[in-house]
Formats: structure tokens, C-alpha cells, sequence
């Protein structure tokens, strides 16, 4: 708990020497059509067009009840959401990752959590197409089902699903999805501890280098 504080105030105090430096400041715009969270977040582009897609989450009730496959798109310029058909799966989840190829968004992983606690991570690659606005078939089942994962896009081309926790534990699994053959790789699996083992961590890649910050 201290760390999680000490983290906190530190990204406090950059953020607000950031703004300090660059006059940034905070506006509200328009709100969601509901309120979400632990949904899977990412930007696409149409041309010159900005958007950003929401899938699944949890609502305000934070029951098991409450998570859904609900997807919705904010249209950046002219501030309008749009609903979007639910996610293809059978059942509400929380903690996926989602990452654009091209004109595509690959909605991976998540967690389900059924009536009695249980938690049951997921294998499933959804694919939707911002350019026809709709989803296509599933993609290969990661061999490894997760969620909470670490998840980033190397050239616009493979998408690295690293460490995460699957069903009842953390791994230190790395996954590389190949969109154009929809095709699973195994990566160099990360060291078997919890110094490298994460969930809920980030991560980007610069360069031919991966960067994972844990919280």
C-alpha cells in the first residue's frame, strides 16, 4: 500500500509540473451513454478523424451482475458518443486488452465472473473494423487465456500480450498475435517471479524495446 501511494503522488506531482510547463488543462466533455470501468480502451482513425472505443466494463452496481459487453465510440471532433453493437461473447467481462492493427481493433482476453465469485479468464480475440463499423469473425483463442495483461503493438503489425494472470494465478507468459496470418506465437516468457509477473501493469514498445511500468 505504501508503494501504490508513493506511485500515486509521484505521477501527481509530474502531471502537475507537466501542466505547469505546457498550460494543459482538464475539460469535461461529454459523458459516456453509461458510466463504465475496467473496460478496454483505445483510439482509432478514420482518415483524419479521431475516435475512441470502449468495450465491456462494469457498471456503478459493482456486482458480478453489472459487467456487460457493452462497446460505444466517441467521435472526438464534433463530441458524440455512439453505441455500438455489444461484444460477440456469451457473457459479460471485465479487464481485457485492446489494440489497433491498421483499420482493426483486437479486443483480447478479459475475465468473466460468475454468481458465485468464481472468476474464468478468457481465450477470445474479437476483432471489429472501424471502417465498416462492425465486427468480423473471432480471431485464433490465445493459447493462454488472460486477462489483466500487459498489451502493446510492435510496428503496426504484431500485437505482444505479456504476463497477465490466468484463472488463479499470475504467469509470466508472452504471447504474440499475428493479425495478418491470425496466428499465436510464444514469446521469451518473462522471469518466473513477482517482480516481473504483473497484472494490471502497462506497457509500450519504443523502438525494438518493450517498456512495462507496475503499479
Amino acid at each position: 500500500m505504501k508503494n501504490r501511494i508513493l506511485v500515486f503522488f509521484t505521477l501527481l506531482y509530474f502531471f502537475s509540473n507537466i501542466t505547469a510547463q505546457t498550460g494543459w488543462t482538464w475539460q469535461e466533455l461529454t459523458p459516456m451513454p453509461e458510466k463504465v470501468s475496467n473496460n478496454a480502451v483505445v483510439e482509432g482513425f478514420i482518415g483524419n478523424d479521431a475516435f475512441v472505443y470502449s468495450f465491456a466494463g462494469i457498471d456503478t452496481t459493482k456486482l458480478y451482475s453489472g459487467i456487460n459487453l457493452g462497446a460505444y465510440r466517441y467521435d472526438v471532433g464534433n463530441d458524440v458518443w455512439t453505441t455500438l453493437p455489444d461484444l460477440p461473447d456469451t457473457l459479460g467481462k471485465i479487464a481485457a486488452g485492446v489494440s489497433r492493427v491498421g483499420d482493426k481493433l483486437y479486443i483480447i482476453g478479459g475475465y468473466h465472473v460468475l454468481a458465485g465469485g468464481g472468476e474464468v479468464s478468457s481465450n477470445k480475440v474479437h476483432i471489429f473494423n472501424i471502417t465498416t463499423n462492425s465486427y468480423e469473425p473471432d480471431g485464433a483463442n490465445i493459447p493462454v487465456p488472460i486477462d489483466d495483461q500487459v498489451q502493446c503493438v510492435y510496428k503496426d503489425s504484431l500485437i505482444y500480450v505479456i504476463t497477465g494472470w490466468s484463472n488463479t494465478a499470475n504467469v509470466p507468459d508472452v504471447q504474440i498475435y499475428d493479425p495478418a496470418l491470425d496466428e499465436w506465437s510464444v514469446g521469451t516468457p518473462t522471469p518466473n517471479d513477482n517482480y516481473y509477473k504483473a497484472f494490471g501493469a502497462s506497457g509500450v514498445i519504443l523502438g525494438d524495446t518493450i517498456f512495462i511500468m507496475e503499479a
